[in-house]
């Protein structure tokens, strides 16, 4: 499973090395900031499941941080750790979206709880979409698969009438020609019907896309 990455942006060093090795040794995949410039040099060249952050920064402050974060990366979740919380600070920061908001010292018990909770819930949110996503291209290809099997149809049944038409008796070439169109009518709704058991009950099999089973559109067998 691939290592969450978090992002601890703090101008007091102490703070800094204490989160990074709570955090590294947890399994996440931690990186450090002393200003929010810097933090937002790194926004821009990676992505972050959740910064860490305190309100009270040398240079840009925490508040105008949480702003870029959410135009930079608007799926990051942002937790505020500071030492000078104030009621106003408090509610400017839930007002820009950020999802917690804790004060110094923190306990680190409770500081996890409160990061597993925030990755919990972004999970859920990210799953939410990534299934709606499937469920639309489920009902997408099964409308596709009607529309397209109609005319399918259609053609077969125009072939099998030439197949036993008279005027068409013995006349092998022509006879082979239909063979072909017809093998290729029955592979192209073969196709279609094998991208139509994409259903949603199929996509609920799966927690995610990568694991999504992946269907052989070209086998002769997708009954599986």
């Amino acid at each position: 499973m691939k290592k969450r990455r978090i992002l601890v942006v703090d101008d007091e060093e102490i703070i800094r090395y204490s989160l990074v090795n709570i955090l590294s040794s947890r399994g996440f995949e931690v990186d450090e900031a002393s200003t929010a410039e810097k933090a937002l040099e790194l926004l821009y060249k990676k992505s972050y499941h959740l910064v860490i952050t305190d309100l009270v920064l040398q240079g840009l402050g925490g508040l105008e941080l949480l702003e870029n974060v959410k135009v930079i990366s608007p799926k990051t979740i942002v937790i505020v750790i500071t030492g000078y919380g104030s009621l106003k600070s408090a509610i400017a920061a839930l007002r820009l979206g950020v999802y917690d908001y804790l004060l110094k010292p923190c306990d680190e018990s409770e500081l996890m709880l409160r990061i597993e909770r925030a990755l919990e819930m972004q999970g859920f949110g990210m799953e939410q979409k990534r299934l709606q996503e499937l469920n639309a291209i489920t009902k997408t290809t099964v409308t596709l698969s009607d529309k397209i099997n109609t005319p399918l149809n259609v053609i077969l049944g125009n072939i099998e009438m030439l197949q036993v038409s008279p005027d068409l008796e013995g006349k092998e070439k022509v006879q082979g020609t239909l063979k072909v169109i017809e093998e290729q009518v029955f592979g192209i709704k073969d196709v279609m019907d094998k991208l139509a058991r994409l259903t949603s009950a199929q996509a609920m099999k799966h927690t995610t896309m990568k694991d999504y089973e992946i269907i052989d559109l070209t086998s002769g067998n997708g009954d599986d």
